[in-house]
C-alpha cells in the first residue's frame, strides 16, 4: 500500500485539497495536455453520485481548457500515468451555488478518487521569438499568421493571411495545444502528436462527399504548426 501524501496545502478554508494516494510514473501532467481517467465522485456525506470504474468507459478531456470543473482542471496538474489522487472540490471550483438536478445540491463540496490511465503526447514547442505582455488567456480570441502542415509536407492553412483561433473548449485539442501559452509578438512551431491530432484515421475518418478516409491528412500524421501572434481580443 502507498502512503498517503499531501501535495497541496490549503491555501485558504476553500481551496482545493489533494491528497495523493498513488504515484504514477513518467511525464507529469501539465496545462492543455490530453488525458483519460477513472474516477467516482461522492458528496461529504459519502453518497456516490457518479462513477465510471468497471465500466471500460475512461473519461477523456483536455486539462486547462475549461471542459471540466475547475477543481478538475486543477486537480489533474501534475498527475503521471497511473497515479491515484483524491480531491477536495469547494463549491466555488465545482458547481457553486448551481444544483445539478437531484443528484448535487448547491452550494456542494465534492470528494474525488480519480486514477490516471493515460496521458497522451504533450505537444513539442520551439519559441523561434519570445513574445511580450501577459500570455493568452482562456476564450480569448488570438490574430495571427498560422502554417500547419502534416507529416508528409501537405499545408493545410494560408500563412500569408492572418487568421483568427480562440484558447477554449469549442476548438480542437492541438489548436489549444498551438496557442497555449503564447505571448503577443511569439513566433514558435509546434510539433502535434497525431494521437492529439488526427488519430489513427485521418481526416476525414471515413469516407464520406466523395472523399476517401485520411485523403486530407494521413492516418497517423503529426502536424508541425508555425504560428506568429500578432495581438489579443476578447
Amino acid at each position: 500500500m502507498f502512503a498517503s501524501l499531501t501535495v497541496a496545502l490549503v491555501m485558504s478554508q476553500s481551496a482545493l485539497k489533494i491528497e495523493d494516494v498513488k504515484l504514477g510514473t513518467g511525464e507529469a501532467v501539465k496545462l492543455y495536455d490530453v488525458v483519460e481517467a477513472e474516477y467516482t465522485g461522492s458528496l461529504t456525506n459519502g453518497k456516490v453520485f457518479d462513477s465510471n470504474v468497471g465500466k471500460n468507459a475512461p473519461f477523456h478531456f483536455q486539462v486547462g481548457i475549461g471542459k471540466v470543473i475547475t477543481g478538475w482542471d486543477q486537480g489533474f496538474i501534475g498527475m503521471k500515468m497511473g497515479g491515484e489522487r483524491n480531491l477536495t472540490i469547494p463549491p466555488e471550483l465545482a458547481y457553486g451555488d448551481r444544483a445539478m438536478g437531484d443528484a448535487i445540491p448547491a452550494n456542494s463540496t465534492l470528494k474525488f478518487s480519480v486514477k490516471l490511465l493515460k496521458v497522451l503526447p504533450s505537444a513539442k514547442i520551439t519559441i523561434e521569438k519570445p513574445g511580450t505582455g501577459d500570455p493568452i488567456k482562456l476564450t480569448q480570441f488570438i490574430d495571427c499568421k498560422i502554417s500547419v502542415k502534416t507529416s508528409a509536407g501537405k499545408e493545410l492553412a494560408d500563412p500569408t493571411k492572418e487568421s483568427k483561433l480562440q484558447l477554449s473548449r469549442g476548438m480542437l485539442p492541438w489548436i489549444n495545444q498551438a496557442v497555449g501559452g503564447i505571448k503577443v509578438g511569439e513566433k514558435r512551431k509546434v510539433v502535434i502528436n497525431y494521437a492529439v491530432a488526427y488519430g489513427d484515421k485521418g481526416f476525414p475518418p471515413v469516407d464520406q462527399d466523395g472523399q476517401k478516409a485520411g485523403s486530407q491528412i494521413p492516418p497517423k500524421s503529426d502536424l508541425t504548426v508555425e504560428i506568429e501572434a500578432l495581438k489579443f481580443s476578447n
